[in-house]
């Protein structure tokens, strides 16, 4: 078994290296060009990758454009072998360190190889330098923090840049940071900590460096931090004399914990303007920008054309409306569901907001579709701007149902009014008898004539319709009892559920969309503060009620938003007196 499962094993191996060997004949080349940040100091070293796949090895090495502002240092190369969906695709990495020699934003590359007596193309970068404002002449010791803010004076919902550098000369490990927490400051930390090497004070450091997106809620004056992190700082020791292993070469390691804090920061934080503010501007800050199109421009009266508005941009790409095309004459408008997409990079929290709709036209002509607008306050010019897309006019043709005209005979069976004249021809004969006199209707019918299937034809459906009406309306009293058992166990089970005192945002907006599906029986996967707010004024409750929960579930979007889903909310509305009071209004 032993020799038989060696057999297999030395088989399946060979097949991989004759699969590795024929790696790169036929197979697809692309060269990749990345940069392990897109920021940094004229200090600090970045790390650059050339990426070719589709090939095991080159015998050139890849020429780089845009490298002359740039010490470039190489540092290596290696071979790999991927598995992707079941198939084998080898690569080569060439990396790269650059040191910055001034501060400017560069474009680098592209990277070009010669493959097979092929030139190959890769894309380009930016990075961007700017200058290290750290201090000489002290020395901070082998570990320290450095905080900074892209900005000390931001308006009302502005997005900072919160950065702390941890600098390391000593051999550390278990990491942590503190929890950052500040009243009327949120804070979301954008993607995982990096790792590079750096110059401080004339030495060279170990960084490892984490963003966060700073966002002010309120304005006013703050202090940011100081931020601390705390570790385990190893140290050798040697073994004392005369101890069992006395042997100068023989050291122990050992581990003592160090805390360590950055300077504190101050933050200015601004009202946005009263000045030049749009009436329908609802709080979104930030940069954005809208595109839009119609697809396609000319369709049939009864088919659909499908308007789609894309909304990207750095800032809180949760806080944009859902965009509402105003009712058109004549036309069906069917909204999709919108599609959500956040990032999170060293630019800040950004995304795209897509929505579409299909555009049902019932008759030919022109249908006109007004723009759409969308107002926000530009953290570049400092002012508000409104964005809008064009209006667009989309050509109905007749429907094929419109186009086929019934055939009318000829002109000379027709008469004056274009009327078809056709010669009557008997097909059949009832199969009731029709009388052709009034007299044989004068004899009145006893009831011992009146045949059982006619009696059954003309009182069967009475009695049918009869039955179904009580049974229906048996059926429709228990379900209102029903929904009136079930809506009043939403609302026990509601109350119970925020008399919880480690009660989180995630778990409460969990029980407000529970209490709205089982109340009205809907099945939402997930609810907004909007959809809150179109649904409980649709069933009747108050403007007072409605913003009552509006707000809450605002709070518990942002919570969520920012990384505190699961930290504990401060219930400072009365939420029992507020679904007591949304149960008597709504219906």
């Amino acid at each position: 078994m032993t020799s038989r499962f060696r057999h297999i094993l030395f088989l399946s191996m060979l097949a991989i290296l004759i699969l590795s060997a024929s790696l790169g004949y036929g197979a697809d080349i692309t060269v990749t060009l990345t940069l392990d940040r897109t920021e940094a100091t004229t200090v600090d070293s970045v790390r650059m990758k050339v990426s070719v796949s589709g090939v095991r090895e080159s015998t050139s090495s890849p020429g780089i454009q845009g490298l002359e502002n740039f010490y470039v240092t190489q540092g290596g190369t290696s071979s790999r072998v991927e598995i992707i969906n079941g198939q084998m695709k080898a690569g080569v990495d060439y990396t790269y360190f650059l040191q910055p020699r001034q501060t400017g934003t560069f474009q680098i590359g592209p990277a070009e190889l010669m493959i097979k007596g092929k030139t190959f193309q890769s894309n380009t970068v930016t990075l961007t330098v700017i200058k290290s404002d750290q201090a000489t002449g002290s020395d901070k010791g082998p570990l320290f923090l450095v905080s900074t803010l892209s900005s000390n004076d931001v308006y009302l919902e502005e997005q900072a840049i919160y950065s702390l550098k941890l600098y390391i000369q000593a051999n550390v490990r278990d990491i942590s940071l503190h929890p950052l927490e500040m009243e009327g400051i949120t804070l979301t930390q954008l993607g995982d900590a990096q790792e590079y090497q750096s110059i401080y004070n004339n030495q060279s450091y170990k960084v490892i460096e984490v963003g966060f997106a700073l966002t002010p809620t309120k304005p006013g004056g703050y202090v940011i931090g100081p931020a601390k992190m705390s570790m385990t700082v190893l140290e050798s020791r040697r073994r004392s004399p005369g101890s069992l292993f006395d042997d100068p070469f023989f050291h122990l390691t050992t581990g003592r914990p160090v805390t360590i804090a950055s300077e504190p920061l101050t933050l200015n934080v601004r009202p946005l303007p009263d000045k030049g503010r749009p009436t329908n501007y609802i709080g979104l800050v930030g940069r954005f920008e809208m595109t839009s199109h119609l697809e396609p421009s000319t369709i049939e009266a009864g088919e659909s054309a499908t308007l789609t508005v894309q909304i990207k941009g750095l800032g809180k790409i949760n806080l944009i409306p859902d965009l509402n095309i105003p009712s058109l004459n004549d036309t069906k408008i069917y909204a999709d569901q919108p599609v959500l997409n956040v990032t999170k990079d060293r630019g800040g929290i950004g995304g795209s907001k897509t929505m579409k709709w299909a555009i049902v036209p019932e008759k030919e002509g022109q249908t006109i579709i007004p723009s759409l607008t969308l107002s926000y306050f530009d953290t570049t010019t400092h002012q508000y701007r409104t964005l809008k897309t064009p209006s667009y006019s989309l050509n109905v043709l007749p429907g094929q149902g419109q186009r086929d005209t019934p055939a009318i005979g000829s002109a000379k069976d027709q008469g004056a009014d274009n009327t078809v004249k056709k010669a009557i021809k008997e097909l059949g004969r009832d199969i009731l008898p029709v009388h052709t006199s009034i007299k044989a209707l004068s004899q009145p019918l006893s009831p011992t004539r009146i045949n059982p299937m006619i009696g059954l034809i003309l009182f069967g459906p009475l009695v049918i319709y009869g039955g179904v009406f009580f049974i229906v309306l048996f059926r429709k009293r228990s379900l209102e009892s029903q929904t009136e058992i079930t809506a009043k166990r939403a609302a026990r089970k509601f109350s119970k559920q925020c008399r919880q005192d480690d009660l989180c945002a995630n778990d409460l907006l969990l029980a407000i969309r529970d209490y709205l599906n089982e109340k009205l029986g809907l099945s939402l996967g997930a609810v907004t503060a909007h959809e809150a707010s179109v649904i409980l004024e649709s069933r009747g409750a108050s403007h007072e009620a409605v913003q009552y929960m509006r707000d809450i579930i605002q709070r518990c979007e942002d919570a969520i938003y920012t990384g505190q889903g699961q930290s504990p909310i401060v219930q400072d509305l009365d939420m029992v007196k507020l679904i007591k009071r949304i149960d008597k209004e709504i219906r």
